[in-house]
């Protein structure tokens, strides 16, 4: 056997040492300028490896022609099947015939009677397309003609006929797609819709990538009985640590529906700046310094612009729409920080009276020590520019100075600590037309702690605890002058806060339990005890974890506010299931709702889902939704019914419409897909 290999291997080196390929097989034989290679024959060229039975190469023409179980591969990017095939090495032509053709990456095939290739360039005839099993495939694309790019990555077929199963269900004259996962331009996901009040909804997005470092998506879309529009987003990476993008659009209704509904605006229009970045003017990896910046602003004339966006653009909004510019640098024990927030009312026919940050500066020093090292000091100066178009304006400074000497006894079980905290405020209201008299304040308290951290382990998990117990005693006071209400002051009273935190590990450091109870202990207020705060959260094996968090008013006698979540999760249920309660004491506004989300999975491939969102406090049903989702490796859809209450903005200020919707998406992997909803509106919910 050994003499068998290596006159094998002879035979294909002594034929190919003067040939543009690598010929090797048990025979071998030449006569005439023509090579026969016979039995398990293995060709090597251009970066295809070839296997037949049988190969004929005429080195007078560069034909090369092989017979009976043919497959080859092109630098591991695709494989094709043959049982005839013809290679014209001088014209980089390929000839197959049947073919078949089956990409990596994705899976795709491609079935047809005959092949014709030039440079990796395949025409067509009579074939199919499909990323499923090729022996059963559940969706398949027949075509009359069609050709295949492999450095695109493209795909162009003509006269198609959509199959699921071998039920005929759709025809196109032309469909073109991408094989690859790399982004290129073209059609996305259209999305379609019939609502009983705006008509039939389409939108169609498309998509522009020539650059790997940025791309363009145009969302147009038309709403028959209400009106069209149309949203741009340009999205980018300026450098390996940052990103951001641009969007744009409107929406113009038709008069009919203008007047019907009694809308505030017949036209929908704004723009949304997104842009973050790490080490804006430092280096990523600097020790000594660094910063960041965060830029988030969005400006639009209403809430419909919002609602009006495609589905998968579309974000859970409150009714207060902030946007965000903030810029910190750290150095040291300095940091620098720049913030604005910018505030749109959705509920307000205007934003005149709409208060707004900008900007608000803030300079911090980090504890130093002061004369010796258990000595330290802090610094804090914050700036804020209260403005709007209507109503009372403010600049505010602040600055908090507190010196504490911390040391600890009894062989570092007890930590001791004393401080003096000084608090200086000025509010200067001269911007603004109305008189109103400049105020200052000036404060100064006391702060005394006593504390411990004590870890323990035991047999199966280890137990970490923190006691703490501080004093706060104002000592001084000064005031003079206006405080609105939205001028916000660092205010003391004398109290004793005792906390406990403990945290339970197991053996492998996860974290499976957790405490938490604060209580403030007031001594000049008409009521003693302040909030009372416990907070839990447990890990119930792999699979449960529970959350709740409690503030107890002992002034009222009741629970102030609680918070609760319980989730579980395994391989055949995500379950998350969670209330917020509020008591609105003291004109603050009562809240108590729970929302119920789940997925259940019933194997790899199929999963129910569900979710409500109940208000008890005004009893009604803000948002429901059931469906069904199919998931393979070359298709997946997804149908489901939702009803959610939607606010609008009208001539008399704010209200809300209740949606049904009834949504399909069905996808085609990598072809891509559509999205499909029903939706009915009803009148506005009072």
């Amino acid at each position: 056997m050994r003499k068998i290999v290596i006159y094998f291997i002879f035979l294909g080196f002594l034929f190919s040492k003067d040939l543009p390929l690598d010929i090797f097989a048990k025979k071998v034989d030449a006569k005439d300028g023509k090579i026969e290679a016979k039995g398990n024959v293995v060709i090597i060229y251009n970066g295809y490896y070839i296997e037949s039975d049988r190969a004929v190469y005429d080195k007078n023409s560069s034909i090369l022609e092989l017979f009976g179980n043919i497959g080859f591969i092109k630098d591991s990017s695709y494989t094709v099947l043959s049982d005839y095939a013809l290679f014209d090495l001088a014209n980089k032509k390929i000839f197959s015939k049947p073919f078949f053709f089956i990409e990596h990456e994705n899976g795709v095939w491609i079935s047809a009677k005959e092949s014709r290739a030039k440079e990796d360039e395949f025409d067509l005839k009579k074939s199919l397309v499909s990323s499923c099993n090729p022996s059963d495939p559940d969706w398949k694309l027949a075509f009359t003609s069609g050709n295949y790019d492999n450095k695109r990555k493209w795909v162009n077929l003509y006269n198609v006929r959509l199959y699921a199963k071998n039920i005929p269900i759709l025809y196109s004259p032309y469909i073109g797609f991408s094989t690859s996962k790399e982004r290129k331009s073209g059609l996305l996901i259209p999305e379609f819709g019939i609502s009983n009040k705006e008509g039939f909804v389409y939108i169609q997005p498309i998509y522009i990538a020539i650059d790997p470092k940025w791309d363009l998506e145009f969302d147009p879309q038309i709403r028959t009985d209400r009106g069209k529009g149309l949203y741009v987003t340009y999205r980018f990476v300026d450098t390996p640590f940052s990103e951001g993008y641009f969007k744009t659009g409107f929406f113009k209704e038709k008069d009919s529906y203008f007047q019907e509904e009694e809308l505030k605006n017949n036209k929908h229009k704004g723009y949304e700046i997104f842009y973050q970045r790490d080490a804006l003017i430092t280096k990523i990896g600097e020790e000594d310094r660094r910063d960041g910046f965060y830029l988030d602003f969005k400006y639009l004339n209403d809430i419909d612009y919002l609602n009006l966006q495609k589905e998968g653009s579309r974000e859970d909004f409150d009714s207060i729409v902030t946007s965000r510019l903030n810029y910190y640098y750290n150095k040291y024990d300095h940091y620098i920080g720049f913030y604005s927030r910018y505030f749109i009312d959705t509920t307000k026919i205007d934003n005149d009276s709409t208060l707004q940050i900008l900007p608000k500066l803030q300079y911090h020093k980090y504890n130093s020590s002061l004369i010796f090292k258990n000595l330290l000091y802090s610094i804090d100066y914050k700036f804020t520019n209260y403005y709007r178009q209507e109503g009372v304006e403010a600049i505010q400074h602040e600055l908090n100075l507190p010196v504490g000497i911390y040391f600890n006894i009894f062989n570092d079980y007890i930590g001791l600590s004393a401080s003096e905290n000084i608090y200086l405020t000025y509010v200067d209201y001269s911007q603004t037309e109305h008189w109103i008299e400049n105020a200052y304040i000036i404060r100064n308290y006391h702060k005394f702690s006593l504390y411990s951290d004590l870890l323990k382990s035991y047999e199966n998990f280890l137990h970490t605890l923190h006691l703490s117990t501080t004093l706060f005693v104002p000592s001084y006071e000064k005031t003079k002058g206006d405080k609105e209400d939205f001028i916000t002051v660092n205010t003391e009273t004398k109290r004793l806060e005792i906390s406990l935190k403990e945290y339970f590990y197991d053996l492998e450091g996860n974290e499976f339990l957790y405490h938490r109870i604060i209580q403030p202990i007031f001594y000049d207020n008409d009521y003693k005890y302040g909030k009372l705060e416990n907070e839990t959260g447990i890990k119930f094996g792999k699979n449960i974890y529970f959350t709740n968090d409690i503030f107890y008013s002992h002034e009222f006698s009741k629970i102030d506010s609680i918070t609760t979540s319980l989730s579980y999760k395994n391989e055949m249920y995500n379950i998350l299931l969670s209330h917020f309660y509020k008591d609105g004491v003291e004109n603050e506004k009562d809240s108590n709702y729970i929302t119920f989300d789940i997925t259940r999975y019933l194997s790899k491939k199929y999963e129910l889902f569900g979710k409500i969102d109940y208000d008890f406090k005004d009893e009604y049903v803000r948002e429901w939704e059931f469906g069904w989702r199919f998931f393979k490796r070359c298709w997946n859809y997804t149908l489901s019914y939702k009803e959610e209450i939607k606010p609008i903005l009208t001539s008399a200020g704010s209200s809300s419409v209740k949606n049904r919707i009834i949504y399909f998406k069905i996808e085609l992997v990598p072809l891509g897909g559509i999205e499909h909803a029903f939706e009915q509106r009803s009148e506005s919910k009072e």
